[in-house]
């Protein structure tokens, strides 16, 4: 019998790998009978993994025979989601399953912006692995390292657990901010926590992290650069209510 702390483990470890699969845009599709491999789209279907495909293509004559494959999804931090399980066609039109799959805070689009011609596969899970590069390893996506460490999620488990959201779209999240909001970043780190002589002259403000409870802004002034936290008052639900935050705080801040 498994012991508490080695079943609250598991239970970590399948939140991971859902994070890691809700956070995918690409992943490597391995076909080993027909002895196919390449990058497509992915997309999380509740733990399930989605790939769009040309409709008269070698992976859709795959699907239709239900032949076994494996996709490798690269995470923020190096992980490696290994999902394997038999290939099949999603029944339904293109364009109703891209709608159904378009998750809070994220839309599903192809790379012309096209659906015509393209069917959308799914491979039923039935072995999970989550692997982890080793120390001072190269983490950037799509660069694994032979010696990463795996580790064999339980299929329960992994059914059962529910992806951090936030975790899976920060990097997009944050992009967005700097990129789109600047200002607004500018007044907040302006306002922050610090002393007021830190605040004076303010050059620039970069969000630097973003998890449920805030933001961690670099602020930079004439005196330096520095890191502060801005916390929110409620903890983010889902990526659709970090704007309800950052409303609340740039009122508060005069904004």
């Amino acid at each position: 019998m498994k012991s508490p702390a080695h079943q609250e483990h598991m239970i970590e470890m399948a939140q991971r790998a859902r994070t890691v699969l809700a956070s995918g845009r690409t992943a490597l599709l391995t076909l080993p009978r027909e002895q196919a491999r390449g990058w497509v789209g992915v997309i999380d279907d509740g733990g399930e993994p989605m790939v769009v495909a040309n409709a008269e293509g070698p992976v859709v004559r795959a699907a239709h025979k239900g032949r076994r494959s494996w996709v490798d999804v690269p995470g923020h931090f190096g992980e490696r989601l290994i999902l394997a399980g038999s290939l099949r066609l999603v029944p339904g039109s293109t364009d109703q399953i891209l709608r159904r799959l378009a998750d809070p805070g994220r839309t599903v689009d192809t790379i012309d912006g096209s659906i015509d011609g393209l069917s959308v596969l799914a491979v039923s899970v039935d072995d999970v692995m989550l692997c982890f590069p080793p120390a001072g390893a190269d983490c950037r996506p799509g660069r694994w390292s032979t010696a990463a460490v795996g580790r064999r999620i339980d299929l329960t488990a992994y059914a059962l657990a529910e992806p951090d959201l936030i975790s899976a779209y920060a990097p997009e999240l944050i992009e967005h901010l700097n990129s789109r909001h600047a200002d607004q970043m500018r007044l907040l780190a302006s306002t922050g926590p610090a002393p007021a002589c830190a605040t004076r002259d303010l050059a620039g403000a970069q969000v630097s992290g973003l998890d449920r409870g805030g933001l961690d802004l670099w602020r930079v002034t004439t005196q330096g650069a520095e890191k502060i936290r801005i916390a929110f008052e409620q903890p983010l639900t889902e990526p659709r209510s970090l704007g309800q935050e950052l409303r609340r705080l740039l009122t508060q801040s005069g904004g």
